[in-house]
């Protein structure tokens, strides 16, 4: 039977097919059922993590002898996890398929069926699918924590030994991979003043910043080398993105010699293939947080971003692709004129994410909010 005579037989058969209307609008209800569900199953463990929380705290400030005892494994709760990378909110760190109960995270890499964190201690911890922590380095607090495309190697800066010390550690061989001394002159027990930290990691190479500009080190990590323009504030798929001026980014393509200067502020960052920058407008007079803008790095241009009037950015994420996820609230109230903006919500976080060439948006889940911001990975 020839290739056109098999093509015409399916489409007989398609069409002899008849799907009932009601049966169709019930197969979509049902479907929607279970994502309701799975909706509902993650707000009841976001709901449950305030207590669980409030509880282990209150447990362990009123134990005299609380410190001497070995640290309890944290609670982990099987849930369907509906977006499209881990997550914490409330106490609870989202994995693919667990939620584990995380008083706080400051940093999160997603590892595709487990995590990498930076906790409220200034711990590195490996967190498995199963919820089981492994703690892999030190690093303060408040420090970035940076991750090959793969997920395959992690980097951060130790402070805690004589100097600061670069360190990659290997995700797969479960091992350090290279570790690099950081000038440490004049400085006093809080080494962050020498602005020590990690930037970004494209394949293999770190590229950090110390108090002597920004490097690069490619393996076999033992011979930094300078990056010539300074600001630097990542680096994806050979795309560089600088900070040029306070409220002016650049970025540059060499690849194909595309050079743009776009309006945006500190704390910006490419999505994995380089192909999008985000950033936030510089803050207005009062104070008041810059509204979010994602350009198009290859042609300079701002795109869709699928946020709404009224929506309070509070956490975002690029990639895969032209996948955006988001945190948003509402703000409570708003300010008169020349009153200091306060930091205050009304209604629950809502975590959104957007497909920005297709211009459109789904809500993975709605949630309660406490006073520590959700954590989205990088």
């Amino acid at each position: 039977m020839t290739e056109e005579s098999l093509d015409d037989v399916f489409a007989l058969a398609g069409g002899a097919i008849d799907v009932p209307p009601l049966r169709a609008a019930a197969i979509d209800e049902r479907i929607g059922a279970t994502r309701a569900r799975r909706r509902k199953r993650i707000v009841a463990v976001l709901a449950a993590g305030l207590l669980v929380v409030g509880a282990g705290t209150t447990i362990g400030l009123s134990g005299a002898d609380s410190t001497s005892k070995a640290p309890t494994p944290p609670a982990v709760v099987r849930v369907d996890n509906l977006a499209p990378a881990a997550w914490w909110a409330n106490g609870m760190l989202y994995l693919q398929d667990t939620a584990v109960e995380l008083p706080r995270v400051h940093d999160l890499v997603d590892l595709g069926d487990g995590a990498v964190i930076g906790d409220d201690l200034g711990g590195v911890q490996l967190v498995s699918p199963e919820g089981r922590l492994t703690t892999i380095g030190h690093k303060a607090a408040a420090a970035s924590l940076v991750a090959s495309p793969g997920r395959d190697l992690v980097a951060w800066v130790d402070p805690s030994g004589s100097a600061p010390r670069l360190v990659v550690y290997d995700v797969v061989g479960r091992e350090v991979r290279a570790t690099l001394d950081l000038p440490s002159e004049g400085l006093g027990r809080d080494r962050l003043t020498a602005g020590s930290h990690p930037v970004a990691m494209d394949r293999e190479t770190v590229y950090y910043a110390d108090q002597r500009g920004d490097w690069r080190l490619r393996p076999p990590y033992d011979s930094p080398e300078k990056v010539d323009a300074g600001g630097l504030l990542d680096v994806a798929s050979a795309v560089v993105l600088r900070q040029v001026a306070d409220d002016t980014l650049d970025v540059v393509q060499p690849f194909f010699s595309v050079d743009h200067r776009l309006a945006g502020s500190s704390g910006a960052r490419l999505s994995p293939d380089g192909n999008y920058v985000l950033t936030h407008l510089h803050a207005d007079a009062q104070g008041k947080p810059g509204a979010v803008r994602i350009y198009d790095a290859r042609s300079g241009e701002p795109v869709w971003t699928g946020l709404r009037p009224g929506d309070q950015v509070l956490a975002t994420s690029l990639g895969p692709g032209d996948l955006a996820t988001y945190v948003v609230a509402h703000r409570a109230d708003q300010p008169e004129a020349g009153e200091f903006v306060r930091m205050s919500f009304t209604g629950p976080y809502e975590l959104r994410t957007c497909h920005l060439a297709a211009h459109s948006c789904a809500r993975v889940v709605r949630f309660p909010h406490t006073g520590a911001l959700p954590v989205l990975a990088r």
